[in-house]
């Protein structure tokens, strides 16, 4: 039996830039996520995507990837439009979105996990030694590789997600949230994991709270305020941005309890 056959890859974008985010609107039945987001992904680029909760970090992580379509404007993907098409479709252009929860499959081992991905992406012929190089890059994994996926811990698991996408490197991968609730020494591991991925040629979005944590890792950072681009630029300038928004925040809630405003109101 032969292994299935992806789609080939989306050629490159002679501009530089593998995801490119036009004028893009996206909602939740009546509730608007999304407000003019533009912002750019240079091939080979780190990206880091911060803000507070409820910014649309998430959002944009799902438009980009197909999981939520855009209401307005358009997401270019190595310059092919890609704001109508289902996810499954993009994933074939080479898009992959690693999420903060159980991305795995809990009944299958660590191996078996692997194997099935590995086997669909570059077929058996080349299975026993993407097995070997995942191991290798994420040691933990091959100490538990009979080890059902469902019983490792939450940081083994988001490192079981990314070996998925570390042998058969995408053109982009989007990153949401993976240090959420790990313990240092995981998040270490994680890191590691995202700088070996995009050293194989991958672009990366990485959606992160740790905003201090993920500038030393991007070359580029986009800071969401309530659905909208705050800032984009050097991750250099990102803290203070976020710092600064912050700081209105506090002071606009202030000034609302001064007042005897309701709260509520303000973060509604």
């Amino acid at each position: 039996m032969t292994s299935p056959v992806l789609a080939d890859p989306a050629p490159p974008d002679e501009g530089g830039d593998v995801l490119v985010l036009q004028s893009v609107c996206a909602a939740y039945g009546p509730y608007r996520a999304l407000f003019d987001v533009s912002f750019t992904v240079p091939k080979g680029g780190i990206v880091a995507l911060v803000g507070s909760n409820g910014a649309g970090k998430t959002t944009v992580a799902r438009t980009v990837t197909g999981l939520v379509t855009a209401s307005v404007g358009t997401v270019l993907f190595c310059g092919r439009d890609v704001t109508r098409l289902p996810a499954y479709k993009i994933a074939r252009l080479g898009m992959a979105h690693v999420v903060e929860g159980r991305g795995v499959f809990s009944s299958l081992t660590v191996e078996e996990n692997l194997t099935l991905a590995f086997r669909q992406r570059a077929g058996r012929r080349l299975l026993a030694g993407n097995l070997e190089r995942a191991y290798t890059a994420f040691p933990i994994l091959g100490e538990r590789r009979r080890q059902f996926a469902g019983t490792l811990s939450g940081g083994q698991q988001r490192l079981l997600s990314l070996a998925k996408v570390l042998v058969v490197p995408p053109q982009v991968l989007v990153a949401d949230e993976l240090s959420l609730g790990l313990a240092p020494v995981v998040v270490d591991a994680v890191y590691d994991g995202l700088r070996e991925i995009n050293r194989n040629g991958t672009a990366l979005i990485v959606v992160e709270q740790q905003v201090s944590r993920v500038l030393e890792l991007a070359n580029k950072a986009v800071v969401l305020d309530r659905g909208s681009v705050a800032y984009q630029g050097d991750p250099a300038g990102a803290g203070e941005a976020v710092e600064s928004l912050m700081a209105r925040r506090e002071a606009a809630t202030a000034s609302a309890v001064g007042h005897g405003d309701d709260i509520d109101d303000l973060t509604s």
